[in-house]
This record gives structure tokens, sequence and C-alpha cells, in this order.
């Protein structure tokens, strides 16, 4: 019997260094290649530092 979860989310937001990103002049082509290079999944504690600004969080149910 499955049971009924709590689902956080979290909005992160930051600002990339660009130098960083290879071939992307822009913050639209930095966010796609951390999306493809570097998914939070795989990688959270880059994305959770002290430089990163927690912009929301949201808690809701999840039906089972």
């Amino acid at each position: 019997m499955s049971k009924e979860k709590i689902r956080v989310t979290v909005v992160i937001e930051y600002e990339p260094d660009l130098s960083n990103y290879p071939d992307c002049q822009t913050v639209a082509e930095a966010a796609a290649y951390d999306e493809r290079e570097n998914p939070f999944l795989d990688y959270p504690d880059a994305y959770l530092t002290e430089d990163d600004e927690i912009v929301a969080v949201t808690f809701e149910a999840v039906p089972a």
C-alpha cells in the first residue's frame, strides 16, 4: 500500500561565472550547459553553497 508523501520544492538562483562554462556566452547557454552537464541530482553540493540564494520553498501533499 502506497502512502502519501510531502514534496518540498526549493528554488535556488545563482550568478554563473561564464568563464567556467565552455563555449557559453550568455546565462541562458550556461543554464542549458548546467542542465546537460551538471544535473542537480548528480551534483547537489555544487548548487547548495553559501553563494546561492534560496528564493522560494514550497511544501505540498503528494497523493498515494
